[in-house]
């Protein structure tokens, strides 16, 4: 097996597809998410805006290690980095997230009008105690067709 990348966190999440009739009203905050897959990479650059302000980010994961972690590491970009980065082509998707129960609620923007919740976990034993939330309808967690860079991949087909 290969090393632990240098610098990356461990990332340990279970994400379900949402019933959002079941989840009921959404309060704010909130944070409008504008994420472009990169083509032919593992790489992520994404665009937050919240009540706080604007971030910039490039982050790359690595794909998910025996046990459930995934390596994840975050760069922080200025405006003017994440505009150079913007020039490459790759698969944009809009999402808006809120807090909720503990995890993450991302309603994806048209046409994909979808629901995901995701919750992270310290361990492999925590995430494989958790129950779903009420409101979900499935787990995908597995599922490589509700991967971030899926969905970015299908909301251009549409």
């Amino acid at each position: 097996m290969e090393a632990f990348p240098k610098y990356a966190l461990a990332e340990r999440e279970r994400r379900w597809r949402v019933d959002l009739q079941a989840v009921g009203p959404l309060a704010l905050p909130f944070r409008e998410i504008d994420d472009v897959y990169l083509c032919d990479t593992r790489l992520r650059l994404r665009k937050v805006r919240s009540h706080e302000g604007v971030v910039f980010k490039l982050g790359k994961k690595y794909g998910k290690e025996p046990g459930g972690a995934e390596p994840l590491t975050t760069i922080y970009l200025t405006q003017a980095e994440y505009t150079t980065f913007l020039n490459l082509p790759g698969y944009p998707v809009g999402k808006r997230r809120y807090g909720l129960d503990g995890g993450a609620l991302d309603i994806y923007a048209a046409p994909l009008s979808l629901a995901i919740f995701e919750r992270e976990f310290a361990s492999a034993d925590d995430a494989a105690a958790c129950a779903p939330p009420p409101f979900a309808i499935e787990e995908v967690t597995d599922r490589p067709e509700y991967s971030g860079f899926a969905l970015a991949r299908a909301a251009q087909r549409w």
